[in-house]
């Protein structure tokens, strides 16, 4: 096409390169020198193709299409993994990345004190990467295909509460938030899905609280969704102790159970909370590590790892198994310490 001269005094002129239609203007004088300039911006664009995009910019890519399919919580932690990411392959053509590049990154994540699982989790999140760049054509074959991440640094078990630390949270009621700590250690309910709840969701006459939804951030704001799986949704036991305490309470309906000022709390509002429990009961402990001490007490009470995947709602019962081999085998140790320590005395 003729290059052609714009109302804003630009010059323009459409072409065709590789099947797309593109548009180059030029703010010379004369026709001569807007021709020449286009030229030269043809010239670069041509360049640009033939080497490909940069990696970063392949990433861009790839959040714009994928970030819409996933809540802000996971696009806030990939955003963690992309940094590292970026950070080494940045500045690279994608189409220069290799398996061995990929290899000896994961390697210095290794060498850097990072945890296995932070190593595996950044991988994840280079194979998908990987895998739009494939999909995209801006590669020929994934990057990542065949790589297994190394062991990277053991994770630091956060283990159940121990018989001292339980007597506490039931103790501690009259504490700041006190009433939710119990709340988890009767239930095993997820942080979320405890901030989720609303009196309507307890019912006390047949001793069942309903799981239906539960509560993330967006940053600071509490937004409510629906369980990740099937399992998720479920009714749990109310037990007695915990069901003597609720009925103290005035508030119904559909207010939260744990409010913040303006209906369920914000995080600002939960983080201040819990601080402000660990520090009157001295306790150095996660609302996970609650979760998980519900488990030991299923454990120790009997009930069998079905019934317990099902009052955890857990989605895969290998998941409810594998924390009861974890309690098992922590128990053995235990006895073996006290039968050492009976037999030496003897």
């Amino acid at each position: 096409m003729r290059m052609k001269k714009r109302k804003d005094g630009r010059w323009q002129k459409s072409v065709t390169i590789s099947g797309k239609r593109l548009y180059f203007y030029s703010s010379e004088q004369t026709a001569r020198q807007a021709e020449l300039d286009i030229m030269r911006q043809m010239l670069q664009y041509t360049e640009k193709e033939e080497k490909g995009k940069l990696f970063r910019e392949v990433t861009e890519e790839w959040e714009d299409n994928h970030y819409p399919t996933i809540s802000p919580t996971t696009a806030r932690r990939y955003a963690i993994f992309i940094n590292k990411i970026n950070a080494y392959f940045g500045d690279m053509l994608i189409r220069e990345v290799s398996s061995k590049n990929v290899t000896t990154f994961l390697r210095k994540l290794e060498l850097e004190q990072y945890s296995g699982k932070t190593i595996k989790d950044t991988l994840s999140v280079l194979r998908l990467i990987s895998k739009y760049a494939n999909i995209a054509n801006y590669i020929n074959q994934d990057f990542t295909a065949y790589i297994t991440p190394p062991k990277g640094k053991a994770s630091e078990k956060r283990e159940a509460l121990t018989d001292e630390e339980m007597n506490i949270v039931k103790n501690s009621l009259d504490k700041p938030f006190g009433l939710f700590a119990y709340f988890l250690l009767y239930t095993g309910c997820r942080k979320g899905e405890a901030l989720a709840l609303t009196w309507n969701d307890i019912d006390l006459e047949n001793k069942i609280i309903h799981i239906n939804k539960s509560l993330y951030f967006d940053g600071l704001k509490p937004k409510i969704k629906e369980p990740k799986t099937k399992a998720g949704k479920r009714d749990i036991i109310l037990l007695s102790p915990l069901a003597d305490k609720l009925t103290l309470s005035a508030y119904k309906g559909t207010e939260p159970i744990f409010k913040g000022l303006h209906g369920y709390m914000n995080q600002s509002e939960y983080q201040r909370a819990w601080k402000k429990y660990t520090t009157a009961t001295n306790l150095n402990i996660t609302a996970h590590q609650i979760r998980h001490t519900f488990a030991t007490i299923l454990f120790e009470a009997d009930v069998n790892v079905k019934d317990a995947q099902t009052l955890m709602g857990h989605a895969d019962i290998s998941t409810t198994q594998n924390i009861y081999t974890h309690i098992r085998q922590s128990r053995m140790q235990l006895t073996a310490e006290k039968l050492n320590s009976y037999l030496t005395s003897i």
